[in-house]
Formats: structure tokens, C-alpha cells, sequence
């Protein structure tokens, strides 16, 4: 029965089959809706022509062949692979003059439990500085320092050498700093202390009431501890500068960073050579005594014409104490290091600087603004100082 099926299910196919072939194939006609966002052709009946990337296939074929992507020359051997692969690494390497032992020992963890507690920063850490465990512990000269950075951790600038956070809009100043900076300073015993801070353009005075009541509270609660601020450049504002030079300080410093040539490069643009120079100026005119410093960053492109002439124009300032260090990338985000100078080119400008006139030169790789055997030598004079005037007022 199922055979049967079978058969006659096939008979039924291939007669069906046979009907199909014999009739012509019927065409239906175009529709004329339309699908895509294209003029319809009037003809119809011409073929669509096709559509080529004509510049896509130009380019492709008068692209580089494989030829360009294959290496002409030798596969290397493994001694030379080696070699090439040390060359590498000896270029990137850091010079040995460069090289710190990584700050830790018992002063530097008490240090840092000290600011975290009091939420205070330093621009040891956040600048990352070599020089910090040394400075911390009072190092071969036993003068122990650190460098407070007040206003926040975060900067209205955006410097290419600077590693600090910067933002637009940073959070409010806290009102109990000045205290809070004191109170610790005084608990540390601390010999000499450098004030520093982010700039904060947000503010209408740019922080500079708050700087100098920072100063105030520390003269209050530790009288002998002398006292050095690092300021910005208050868009070269007189009326904003002096309130801090008349804060009861010891040292002004401002740091012009480069030479005139560079300040583009390497500062914000609200920063310049004229402005910075303006400071320091006006800051002796304020307070002809008090003692004034800045600082240049050597590797960043900078000529030695150039450098002896930032010198020049630091002393025509009646600045007193000038400091020369290699500047260190702190990250890859920031400029690249133009080149690491020499110890003996450093050793060649702190010779300049006694030349010049300078009370104090300082000039070495890893010396920074706040150097540590800076601020010894720094604290030696400012005890002759007040000596000498003792024994005047004596007489």
C-alpha cells in the first residue's frame, strides 16, 4: 500500500514539473514604491549601474605593498637582539647622580601619620620630590624641614612640569589651617618650615590673606622657628603681594621656573618672566630686609646665554638666594626631559651665582627650591642677622 503512495506521489511531481518548463517565464512588473532614499530611474528597463568607490580602490592601489612592511635586512642573532634591546635601556636609564635611596625610617612615617591626621599636604609628597627623606629627617646637617602646601591639593593652573591636580574650580579654603599648620609644625620641633601653595585664581585675592595669616599663626605658636614662603605670582598684584611680605616671614621666595625663552613652554599662560620678576621686585621695595630667593629648572631646552642671563636679571631684581636643579619628568603625561645636565655644568652655575653676587648659591641636580642644605645655610645667615642686630640694639 505504502509502495503504492510513493508511486503516485512521484508521477504527480514530475508532472507538474513538466507543466512549468513548457510555459513561458511571466515578468512582474516594478514596483513603484520606493525602499531607499534614491531617485527612481524613468527608464526602467535600463540595468542599475553599479555603484564602485573609485577613490577608495585609487588609494588602495597606490598604497604601500607588502614590500614596505617586510624587513629587507637580516633577522638579528640573539648577541645582537641582546645587545641592541641594553642600548634601549641604558638611554631611558637614569644617570647615577640621579639615583635616591626611596624616603622611609621612623621620622618620615611619623611625619606623614602627623599630616594626614590634621588633613594637611605637602608639596614634598604631591611634587614628588627626591630630596624628601633627607629634608624629613634632618639629614647630614641636622637642620630638619618640610614644605607645607596650603590652600588645597588641587591648582588653578595647569604648569607641563607640575605633577599637582589641577581644576577650574578646587574646593573652598578650610578656615582652620593657619591654626591647624601651626599646631603641627609646633608639635614637629621643626627648625625650618617653607609655605608654599597651589595658585588659586578662583579667589578674589588669590589666597594671599590666607597665606599671610598661615604666617601670623605659626610666629604665635613656634617664635623661633624661621619661616620661608613660596609663593605665586599673584598676577603681579602690589596690593596683594605686600600683606605677605609684612606677614613677619624670613625668606620671599617666587621661582621664575625658566628662562624668558621657555615660559610658554613650560608654564601656564598665566605665568610669565616679566610678571614673576615684578614680584620679586616689588618684595624688596616692600621690606629692603627681608631676604628674597628663586629658582630655575636647567634640561628643559634652555642655552647657557640664556641661563647667565636669567642669573643677571634675578640680581638686577635684588634677589638674594637663587637655586638650580635638573628638572625630573614626574610622569608621561607632562614635557619630556630635554636633556640631564651635568653635575660639573651644575658646579659651573653655583660658581656664576657666588660671581654675581648672589648671599647664597645653591646648584645641583637634585637641588630643588626648598633644598634641604639650602635652608641650612639659608638659617646660618638669618642667625648672623639676628645676632648682629642684638648686639647693635646693645650698643
Amino acid at each position: 500500500m505504502n509502495s503504492l503512495l510513493r508511486c503516485s506521489r512521484v508521477r504527480t511531481a514530475s508532472s507538474l514539473l513538466k507543466v512549468l518548463l513548457q510555459q513561458p517565464p511571466t515578468l512582474t512588473a516594478p514596483s513603484s514604491r520606493r525602499f531607499l532614499a534614491t531617485e527612481i530611474d524613468a527608464n526602467t528597463d535600463a540595468k542599475p549601474e553599479k555603484r564602485v568607490r573609485k577613490d577608495f580602490t585609487q588609494r588602495l592601489n597606490n598604497g604601500p605593498s607588502f614590500s614596505d612592511f617586510a624587513s629587507s635586512s637580516a633577522p638579528l642573532t640573539p648577541a645582537e637582539a641582546m645587545e641592541k634591546a641594553q642600548s634601549k635601556a641604558a638611554k631611558a636609564r637614569l644617570p647615577r647622580w640621579l639615583k635616591t635611596d626611596i624616603p622611609v625610617g621612623k621620622e618620615v612615617s611619623r611625619i606623614r601619620k602627623t599630616l594626614r591626621e590634621l588633613k594637611l599636604h605637602t608639596v614634598c609628597e604631591e611634587a614628588r620630590c627626591p630630596n624628601m627623606g633627607e629634608c624629613w629627617g634632618g639629614g647630614k646637617h641636622g637642620t630638619a624641614t618640610a614644605t607645607i602646601m596650603i590652600m588645597g591639593d588641587t591648582c588653578t593652573r595647569g604648569c607641563r612640569f607640575c605633577s599637582v591636580k589641577t581644576s577650574k574650580t578646587p574646593g573652598a579654603l578650610d578656615a582652620n589651617e593657619p591654626q591647624n599648620v601651626a599646631r603641627a609644625l609646633a608639635a614637629w620641633g621643626l627648625d625650618y618650615v617653607v609655605l608654599t601653595s597651589v595658585d588659586r585664581d578662583d579667589l578674589p585675592d588669590f589666597g594671599s590673606a590666607h597665606f599671610a595669616e598661615t604666617v601670623r599663626s605659626i610666629r604665635e605658636q613656634a617664635p623661633q622657628m624661621m619661616i620661608e614662603c613660596l609663593t605665586p605670582d599673584f598676577l603681579g598684584r602690589a596690593d596683594l603681594i605686600e600683606p605677605v611680605a609684612q606677614s613677619g616671614l624670613d625668606v620671599y621666595a617666587h621661582n621664575i621656573e625658566t628662562v624668558e625663552g621657555l615660559q610658554r613652554l613650560v608654564r601656564d599662560h598665566r605665568a610669565n618672566y616679566k610678571q614673576s620678576m615684578f614680584v620679586l621686585e616689588h618684595v624688596k621695595r616692600t621690606k629692603p630686609t627681608l631676604l628674597t630667593k628663586s629658582s630655575i629648572m636647567l634640561g628643559v631646552g634652555e642655552t647657557d646665554a640664556e641661563v647667565m642671563q636669567t642669573m643677571r636679571d634675578l640680581r638686577t631684581a635684588g634677589v638674594d638666594i637663587v637655586t638650580l636643579g635638573q628638572y625630573m619628568r614626574p610622569t608621561k603625561r607632562h614635557m619630556k626631559v630635554h636633556e640631564y645636565v651635568t653635575p660639573e655644568k651644575f658646579a659651573h652655575w653655583e660658581k656664576i651665582g657666588s660671581e654675581l653676587g648672589f648671599v647664597y648659591a645653591a646648584s645641583g641636580p637634585l637641588v630643588r627650591s626648598s633644598y634641604k642644605a639650602g635652608e641650612f645655610f639659608i638659617s646660618e645667615i638669618l642667625r648672623k642677622r639676628a645676632s648682629a642686630s642684638m648686639r647693635n640694639v646693645a650698643a
